[in-house]
């Protein structure tokens, strides 16, 4: 037959007439239960085996217990995509941070090689004035 359980997963009976233990139910169930509590309030008709899966509970659940659970799921769908997003930002940040990296160590690199110069510009004039220290001296003399 074609009546499945959306317990079990096996066809032949209903959920109610289930034997084996509820199954826990997941965010997916809970997803389609949102989306055809949606449908049904917008005036959406529902095909027969959404009608009987959505009437398919064995709990008496309050409609703003209801609500409040399902909006808390969208609240929680929208919390995933920030994350995704702040992932996303994080990961710019990364490669900004790693291009800033770059350039300091770019910057560094040119201020050392700066600095060899004047290291050897400055020993060429300490040599210079050596010299004319020598020179001097020996005229004093």
């Amino acid at each position: 037959s074609g009546i499945q359980c959306f317990n079990c997963k096996e066809f032949g009976h209903f959920a109610k007439e289930c034997r084996k233990p509820k199954r826990v139910k997941d965010s997916m169930y809970h997803k389609e239960k949102m989306l055809l509590c949606k449908q049904v309030k917008k005036g959406v008709p529902l095909q027969d085996k959404q009608s009987n899966w959505l009437a398919d509970t064995d709990e008496e659940i309050d409609e703003q217990e209801l609500e409040a659970h399902y909006s808390y799921m969208a609240k929680i769908q929208e919390d995933d995509s920030d994350v995704t997003l702040d992932s996303l930002d994080m990961f710019e940040h990364d490669i900004q941070t790693d291009q800033n990296v770059e350039d300091e160590h770019d910057a560094l690199a040119n201020l050392i090689a700066n600095l060899k110069l004047d290291v050897d510009k400055n020993k060429k004039i300490q040599k210079q004035l050596k010299k004319a220290n020598t020179s001097l001296a020996h005229e004093l003399e």
